[in-house]
Parts: structure tokens; C-alpha cells; sequence
């Protein structure tokens, strides 16, 4: 049956002016049509819902989340704090709270194996639609190599292949062995992080040869390349050998030449400025003292990276500290000095682009999935209600409601 969603102020997801009183016509999983009340005709038996005075707008897109962590502490990352299979049970619900609390897509940085996405596709639970990589190609001791103080390897999920490849050739090979378990894309890191307890947040992992060979095979295997890298040299070396987007990029600032090639390039910055707000209270103090610096330079980085016309996608790195708050995402933008249209553009056009989905997602254009949220609220005036989750009165998925509070 066809749906209407008749009276709403339109957010379309393309930056466009709003659309008061609008109509948007649902047929199975797609927006067949979108327009004025007065210009569009509802055919007879659709289904309708009441929207006046209220906001429709596209689905939010999360390019960077970690669905299955549930922690920063060591037991709980290296998976001895609890059985894999309570940790299971915990993923498939901030999955479903995920998707409830209007996140209609998210693509996985890590941590999520392929049984996960082929249950939200076979509806055995509900959640988004999901993007995997599984986890991080990194070289020995990086940011993926998941060992204890003695250096003893850990698998958290056996399910996951581990993403350790030191050369060329190995890291080839690792790249279409990650492929063949089923990555959407290709997960690198070029420097350490704020949370990691090796290597720092400007510290480089992977040579120009190892990355170039990264990047060539995910290419010619037709998969996007996600980089964590925060800044530095290994910062740099991402840009210069082509990778698709910059994840963090928390000292990106610092590398004004850098800005100007991934804007030339077509390079996604995606900031994750949650994560750091958790870093800065973090119980851990080596995450306090590297995150609390680089404030500034995040913010600066959003600003020089708009000014020289990279796009810029939300994306969250949430998973390792809270679910389902995605949306603390958009107003860490405009904290930063980002408009909320234009925070909200970043969370679906834009970052259905960064993803590669943009001709299925992103906006509410005739021909799109019929993934929408219809909100109490204006989030143009505060985007904040976003992040309140009881005036998300409508969360659609392909065309079914997953909330419906109308």
C-alpha cells in the first residue's frame, strides 16, 4: 500500500529551501513523488499520515560507528569481560536502539561481522541498513593489533578475520581477504589515536608502498578506503596516496596543503567529534591529556576544510562509549561553526555520497529509498531535538515504520 505524508515542512537533504506543507508519496520501499499539498494528487486508498506541523526529512546517516563495541576498558575490548555470545545480545540491541533513534544507515568502522548485517536484511532484528569492514588493516603493533601488555594475541570475535599485514604483499592480500569475509569497505589507519595504547595521535602506521598497495587493491576491487588518521605525517600520506575519506583528522589544521588535496581529490572529511567529547572526561588519563589539546585544532580543521571546499559527512565513532546518540553528532557541527541545514546536508546527502550510496540515499527525491524521520519540531531553530528521541514521532526505513508515534 502507498503511504502519504501529508503537511510537513520538507527538509529535503539537498540544502534546498524548505517545502511548507508538503507531500511525501511512499510506494513499497521507495519516494515516488514529493511537492506542495496543492500541486500533488494523492491516489485513492494510500495510506495517510498527518505531519502538519511537523518536520519531514531524510533518514540520518552515521559513516563511522562502532555497533558491536560496548567499552574503552581493556577487558571489555579485548572481549574477556563478557561471553561472546551476551555481547552478541548487546549488539543487536544498540543496533535496533540505533535505528529508533533515527539513524536509518550507518557504515561500521569495525567491530561488526556479516551475520549482523544479514539479519537487519532478513528482519530477523531490526536495525539500519548496514555497511561493514570489519576491522582495521594496520601493521604490527598499530592500532588493529589487538595483543596484551606481553604481546599475546587477542580475538575479540572470531568471526573476524584479524587485520594485521606488515608489507605490500601482505597487505594486499589482507585487503581482499577482509573483501572476501564480506567488507562493504576497506578499513585503514594511518596513525594512532587518542584512545590507543601504542601508537599517539601523530605517530604514522604503514609505509607510502604498503598504503599505496592498500589503497590500489580496495580500488581495484571496487570498495571504498576509510582512514583513520588524526594528524601528522601519516595524516599526510593518507591524502597523498588517494584514500576516499579522512576519519578524525582531529589535527588536520596543521596541514593547510593537505586540506587543499583532499578537496581536489574528492577526499570525505569525517570529524567524529563525539568520541572526543567522551575522550576529554575519559577515567583514563593518557585519553585525557591527548584529547584535550587537540580542541582546538578540530574545530579549526572543520573550519579550514569547509573554507577550501572539502565535503565534509557525519559520522560519529560512538559505539566504544554510547549507542543510539548519534545524533550529538550534528550538534557538534554546528558548535563548530556549521549552520544546521548544512549540518543536516553532512548527515545525508553528503554522507550518503561518502559511502557510495548517494544514488539510493541521502535525500527525499522520487526514486530514493524511503528512509525519513518525521520530527516534533524545527531542527533548523534548535537542532538539538534531534537527539530527543520522543519527538521522533515517525522513524521509516524503506518504507516501513520502525517508530510511529502518530
Amino acid at each position: 500500500m502507498a503511504t502519504a505524508i501529508l503537511g510537513g515542512t520538507l527538509i529535503d537533504g539537498t540544502g534546498s529551501s524548505l517545502l511548507r506543507d508538503a507531500v511525501v508519496l511512499v510506494e513499497g520501499d521507495r519516494v515516488q513523488a514529493t511537492g506542495r499539498r496543492d500541486e500533488l494528487t494523492v491516489p485513492p486508498g494510500t495510506r495517510v499520515i498527518d505531519a502538519a506541523g511537523k518536520t519531514v526529512m531524510p533518514g540520518i546517516i552515521d559513516t563511522h560507528d562502532h555497533l558491536a563495541s560496548h567499552g574503552y576498558d581493556i577487558l571489555t575490548r579485548t572481549g574477556l569481560q563478557t561471553v561472546i555470545s551476551y555481547s552478541n545480545l548487546l549488539t543487536a540491541r544498540a543496533i535496533r536502539e540505533t535505528l529508533e533513534a533515527g539513524i536509518t544507515t550507518v557504515r561500521d568502522a569495525g567491530g561488526l561481522d556479516r551475520g549482523f548485517k544479514q539479519a537487519v536484511e532478513d528482519s530477523l532484528i531490526p536495525g539500519p541498513r548496514l555497511l561493514i569492514t570489519l576491522g582495521f588493516i594496520s601493521p604490527t603493533g598499530g592500532i588493529g593489533d589487538h595483543t596484551t601488555v606481553s604481546g599475546e594475541l587477542i580475538h575479540p570475535n572470531p568471526a573476524l578475520p584479524d587485520g594485521v599485514a606488515d608489507g605490500p604483499a601482505a597487505v594486499r592480500a589482507k585487503v581482499r581477504e577482509m573483501i572476501r569475509c564480506g567488507a562493504d569497505a576497506v578499513k585503514t589507519a594511518t596513525t594512532g589515536g587518542v584512545s590507543s595504547a601504542r601508537h599517539g595521535p601523530k605517530d604514522q602506521e604503514y609505509s607510502r608502498e604498503e598504503l599505496e598497495a592498500l589503497v590500489d587493491e580496495a580500488h581495484a576491487q571496487g570498495k571504498l578506503v576509510m582512514c583513520h588518521a588524526l594528524g601528522g605525517p601519516g595524516l599526510e600520506l593518507a591524502v597523498a596516496c588517494g584514500v576516499d575519506s579522512i576519519e578524525h583528522g582531529g589535527f588536520l589544521d596543521e596541514h593547510p596543503a593537505a586540506i587543499k588535496a583532499m578537496a581536489s581529490k574528492g577526499i570525505y572529511y569525517v570529524p567524529t567529534y563525539s568520541v572526543y567529547v567522551h575522550h576529554r572526561k575519559s577515567p583514563f588519563e593518557y585519553m585525557r591529556q591527548r584529547s584535550q589539546p587537540m580542541l582546538e585544532h578540530h574545530i579549526r580543521s572543520l573550519r579550514m576544510a569547509l573554507d577550501a571546499g572539502v565535503k565534509v559527512a557525519m559520522g560519529t565513532d560512538a559505539g566504544g562509549w554510547v549507542h543510539a546518540q548519534n545524533m550529538t553528532e550534528l550538534a557538534c557541527f554546528v558548535e563548530a561553526g556549521m549552520s544546521p541545514m548544512d549540518a543536516i546536508v553532512a548527515s545525508t546527502k553528503t554522507a550518503a555520497a561518502c559511502i557510495g550510496l548517494g544514488q539510493d540515499l541521502g535525500t527525499l527525491e522520487p526514486g530514493k529509498w524511503a528512509d525519513l524521520l518525521v520530527v516534533d519540531g524545527d531542527p533548523l531553530a534548535d537542532i538539538s531535538i534531534l537527539q530527543q528521541k520522543e519527538r521522533l514521532l515517525l522513524v521509516m526505513k524503506g518504507g516501513q515504520a520502525y517508530v510511529d508515534r502518530l
